[in-house]
């Protein structure tokens, strides 16, 4: 008969493997979801208009603006975002519009 002691370091050693692997298959399954949403977001309606020297594209999902690209004339274009859906828009770090991610508020209906 085994005692207690002698099947205890053995079992300690499978812990981590099975920690790792339950870890694994959870970022695995949360992870193709996500590429899925990502690859069906619609594209977004982009209009452009001329505002006194400069030039605004407003970008919109679902009749959602999220976006306004502001381009100067004679200056470094730049983004203005909505990234909760309340109406402010901040200046974003973003440079261009491959960059643009649409906000999930903005892909309700």
């Amino acid at each position: 008969m085994r005692s207690t002691a002698s099947i205890a370091p053995h079992s300690l050693l499978r812990l981590p493997t099975l920690l790792a692997t339950g870890l694994l298959l959870a970022v695995t399954a949360l992870s193709a979801p996500l590429a899925v949403a990502e690859s069906e977001a619609p594209k977004p309606q982009i209009t452009s208009r001329q505002q006194d020297d400069r030039q605004l594209r407003e970008y919109r999902v679902n009749g959602h603006l999220y976006a306004i690209e502001i381009i100067p004339k004679g200056g470094a274009p730049f983004f203005l975002l909505d990234s909760d859906g309340n109406g402010n828009f901040i200046k974003s770090s973003v440079t261009s519009a491959s960059q643009l991610k649409v906000p999930g508020w903005a892909l309700k209906k």
